[in-house]
């Protein structure tokens, strides 16, 4: 079992490195970067640096979560050492290191995938690596993993913390609900909104023991598990006044949730742009299979309905439900496990055949990630807004024609066919080198210049264009690939022995 955790975590980890930008490319993770920077350089909780044309002069202050600045701080010393030891450029070095990190988060959520499938589920240890498979490579998991963004973590967090909540030995229960007390408290400090999943625990509990305990022990082992959120929620008030003097301010427009709740939940759900199941095919069937684990896991199914529910109507009332310019819909990723688990059921109860559309949707999933890690999105954000406007945005939603999941597929084959230009591939470079910002640029003076949208988006390409070692550019990737066939090859053999 700890052999093939291992090779599953190495497999996992090693494509994610593969096929990780080095860099860190959204506001988003701009911003939680400069305060992880000024944490480390300055002790400080704000930064100057502008990364959009709306902030003003001053000092500027994060909107997001902490914990991901925080959780930041030892990849960026990391960064710091290598560029010392290597001679890399230190902003290379660091936004490279803090790039990784949702790398490693991805893969330790899938190894989660895979002990909730044997341990709570109780599947075979072959459809554990299906739905491993299933969530790592086929979902929008595989695109996040490569950006410093928020959401790769809170899943993370919260998947563990829902484990070990679902623990049923009792003699472990109190150790456990104490684990999924901190865990979620970690969820909540990446992101604010995950508290919403608490109701979720408190009644699977009360599932659990209502007919076992007395109902002040029930709550008793509530209070204890809740004690790590009210810690967490404690710091983030401080963090709310030291930005801006008021306890309850996080940084976010008022009015968050003044959106149009129908058009947010079909969007989250049907629209051509956004739509989780045309951007993860094998949830369909995560869907289709909540009879059969409503029957075999009444509890656990409940539990898992809540986590998915709940957040659905929460963003389905967010102003920007969308999720900005992401890959699919970036705020559901948080409860991507808890609609393949269920995937499970199907896989174990009917015969061969009936398997044949699970693994299309699979490999269909993966077919629908790999345009998106092979080149920077925004490349085609960028060219709709061209070309429409501000019209583009509505269009990216809700028009098929012009859906994201085709438009990126076309985006990849102008970035390969652009790779002839070398005088202009020579100009972007000696761009980037320079760290020119396009901040407020003109549309078409991004898209002629700006190095990450228009060469293939892996770091080791670009540490091959900025002139670095072979030894530094060829050798890891072939290292990273030759990781991934190994570990693969025995994951593989582990479970054809299973079947035999």
């Amino acid at each position: 079992m700890n052999s093939k955790i291992t090779f599953l975590f190495l497999f996992f980890v090693s494509i994610y490195f593969l096929t990780g930008q080095g860099s860190i490319q959204s506001s988003d993770g701009k911003i939680m970067y400069l305060l992880t920077q000024s944490m480390v350089e300055n002790q400080s909780l704000s930064f100057s640096e502008s990364v959009t044309v709306a902030e003003t002069q001053g000092p500027q202050y994060s909107k997001y979560g902490l914990g991901m600045s925080v959780l930041a701080v030892p990849f960026y010393v990391l960064g710091k050492v290598l560029s010392a030891l290597l001679g890399i450029e230190e902003s290379m070095a660091t936004q490279f290191t803090v790039s990784m990190i949702n790398g490693i988060l991805t893969a330790f959520s899938c190894v989660m995938i895979y002990r909730f499938a044997l341990d709570r589920l109780s599947f075979r240890s072959s459809t554990g690596l299906f739905l491993t498979a299933g969530f790592g490579l086929s979902t929008i998991a595989w695109y996040y993993s490569e950006d410093f963004m928020s959401e790769p973590a809170t899943t993370l967090f919260l998947l563990t913390a829902v484990y070990f909540a679902s623990n049923p030995n009792r003699e472990r229960k109190k150790h456990s609900l104490l684990l999924a007390g901190v865990f979620l408290a970690c969820a909540v400090s990446c992101r604010l909104a995950t508290l919403l999943a608490a109701p979720g625990f408190v009644f699977y509990h009360w599932m659990m023991w209502k007919n076992e305990q007395k109902a002040a022990d029930f709550w008793a082992d509530i209070f204890r598990a809740a004690i790590p959120v009210a810690l967490v929620l404690i710091i983030i008030m401080a963090y709310n006044y030291v930005r801006f003097e008021d306890l309850f301010e996080s940084g976010y427009e008022k009015g968050g949730f003044g959106g149009r709740f129908l058009v947010g939940f079909y969007g989250i759900l049907f629209s051509p742009g956004k739509s989780l199941f045309l951007y993860n095919p094998l949830t369909i069937f995560g869907c289709l299979a909540f009879t059969r684990f409503l029957a075999g896991n009444k509890k656990i199914a409940l539990f898992f309905g809540w986590l998915i529910i709940s957040h659905l109507l929460m963003f389905s009332f967010w102003h920007s439900w969308p999720g900005g310019m992401g890959w699919g819909p970036r705020l559901m990723l948080v409860v991507m496990p808890y609609l393949i688990l269920p995937v499970g059921f199907l896989w174990e109860a009917f015969a061969k055949e009936v398997k044949i559309p699970l693994i299309a949707a699979l490999v269909l999933g993966i077919a629908v990630q790999i345009p998106s890690i092979t080149v920077n999105i925004s490349r085609y954000y960028y060219e709709m807004s061209q070309q429409f406007g501000s019209g583009g945005h509505d269009k990216l939603l809700f028009s098929l024609k012009q859906s994201p999941l085709i438009g990126q597929f076309k985006q990849v084959a102008v970035v390969y066919e652009n790779l002839n230009d070398d005088f202009q591939i020579v100009q972007m470079v000696s761009l980037a080198k320079k760290k020119e910002k396009f901040i407020g640029a003109d549309i078409k003076v991004v898209l002629d210049n700006g190095l990450a949208v228009n060469v293939p988006n892996f770091w080791w390409y670009y540490m091959y264009l900025f002139g670095y070692s072979f030894y530094l550019w060829l050798l890891p990737p072939i290292l990273l690939a030759g990781i991934a066939v190994f570990s693969g090859y025995k994951l593989a053999q582990g479970a054809r022995s299973e079947t035999t």
